[in-house]
């Protein structure tokens, strides 16, 4: 079969390909933000980018299944306003449908291990939402739950290792008392390969992580004894969660839009549920756990896939910019009504400084004392469908001209919100005017619209409620 992977240049990933291209028969489509050139058989690459439907069904165009390991905690443009779990959201909702028009066998997400709560941290939330979406679309999907993902140049378990080679005295907050399942990458990506041939029996979600259970304090104890080192564990019972993210930043020197999600997820308890446990066609004979961190932890070179980045001085971000933002959806409203009431309100909430002109397909923005548009859209007839509306900004004295600059209005999944998003956008101001100027206009303005939208909400609730208890005997 040809195997799409959505990640391919990430840790589980590369692992993945390397197992794929050594132990089965399959052919390996590797899908990546940057642009690289494949030399081994049995593998190509496509370069895309997810944020765009369009590139998603190229890119999995003649594949029998995907393989999803994306998550959106890495800024992709040079501004990113909105939250994480936003991003995700159309990484999954692009992927998914993109998935059951090239009409894949499967699709195989690894997400992380659910805890039965009420309140769940935001990386976890999100996760559930991905795999929410990407399940609420015809494409069945393998879900694989996981907790910590031991291996060599995994992100978790490198934030582990650089605590113990640069503090010599921690700090344990209350949190490293916290217990978890792991899995040795190997055996999470020979389970994912079992899952490839085992579709699409294996539909549904799974918890994944070796039988031995263990605290987050004793996996630094294990990894600093097999290091060699002699670090000294004090338990601190003042440390927050917030402060704990504070220094394990400062310390280990990995990006906020990383660290921060992962630490918060530490307050739960990562074990395997009873009734989600994998089928007998996917399970393996689990590394332990002390293996997996001395496997880890040798200095052994990453395989080499054959996989060389082109192009490297076109990898930059530039100057794009890229919006996203979570909005209450009115009851039965589509997103051509909200399109369009959108069109509606901005002028009446800016007055008297703007108006917007229609003109055929296109919206021109206007500044009222100026004769030349600031921005124009233009409706993309070919684009839009049942649950999406979508514009290319095409002109306007604030826009450099870039060919996938546009602004989508997409329903959520329950129809209760509704993501606004821009992408690709090129400001035509300087960028530090434009960062200071434009860009929290946008985002106040979208924030208005926001609770104008729950307003609507709120009363066509109200209505119908009134309605039912008029009819109601």
């Amino acid at each position: 079969m040809k195997i799409a992977i959505a990640g391919a240049s990430g840790f589980i990933g590369t692992n993945l390909i390397h197992k794929l291209l050594t132990s089965t028969g399959h052919e390996v489509v590797a899908l990546s933000r940057s642009e690289f050139q494949a030399t081994q058989e049995r593998i190509s690459s496509r370069k895309v980018n997810l944020y765009s439907l369009l590139e998603c069904e190229e890119a999995l165009e003649g594949c029998d299944v995907a393989i999803y390991l994306v998550h959106s905690m890495s800024p992709s443009a040079r501004l990113a306003q909105g939250e994480f779990q936003d991003f995700d959201f159309i990484l999954a909702d692009n992927f998914a449908k993109a998935a059951e028009k090239c009409q894949l066998k499967q699709i195989i997400y690894v997400g992380g291990i659910i805890p039965k709560l009420e309140s769940l941290s935001l990386h976890l939330e999100s996760r559930l939402e991905v795999e929410q979406v990407l399940c609420a679309h015809k494409t069945p999907v393998t879900t694989l739950r996981c907790g910590l993902v031991i291996g060599k140049d995994g992100s978790s378990f490198r934030i582990v290792e650089r605590l113990i080679d640069r503090l010599p005295i921690l700090g344990l907050p209350t949190w490293t008392r916290t217990e978890l399942q792991a899995v040795y990458i190997d055996d999470l990506v020979s389970i994912i390969a079992k899952a490839i041939d085992s579709q699409p029996q294996a539909d549904g979600s799974y918890d994944v992580g070796a039988p031995d259970k263990i605290e987050y304090r004793d996996l630094l104890v294990s990894v600093s004894k097999i290091k060699g080192k002699n670090n000294i564990f004090i338990p601190i019972r003042f440390l927050t969660t917030g402060l704990s993210k504070f220094w394990v930043r400062l310390i280990t020197r990995v990006p906020k839009g990383l660290v921060y999600p992962l630490v918060d997820s530490l307050r739960h308890r990562m074990v395997v549920s009873e009734s989600r446990k994998l089928p007998d066609g996917l399970t393996v004979e689990y590394t332990s756990l002390q293996s997996a961190m001395e496997q880890s932890l040798r200095t052994d070179p990453t395989p080499d896939l054959g996989m060389r980045k082109v192009n490297r001085a076109l990898q930059g971000k530039g100057s794009l910019v890229q919006s996203v933002q979570r909005l209450p959806c009115p009851l039965n409203w589509s997103m051509k009504d909200v399109a369009k009431y959108y069109m509606v309100w901005v002028p009446r909430f800016l007055w008297p400084f703007f108006k917007i002109v229609p003109d055929g397909d296109d919206l021109e923005f206007y500044f009222r004392f100026f004769k030349k548009p600031l921005l124009v859209l233009t409706l993309s007839h070919e684009r839009t469908f049942e649950g999406r509306e979508l514009f290319y900004i095409t002109g306007g004295m604030l826009n450099s001209p870039h060919p996938k600059a546009r602004i989508e209005f997409r329903e959520g999944c329950d129809r209760e919100y509704l993501i606004v998003a821009i992408h690709s956008f090129r400001p035509s101001l300087p960028w530090f005017v434009y960062k200071f100027t434009q860009a929290p206009l946008h985002k106040f303005v979208m924030w208005r619209f926001g609770v104008e939208l729950s307003k609507i909400a709120d009363n066509k609730k109200a209505a119908i409620q009134e309605q039912r208890a008029k009819e109601s005997p």
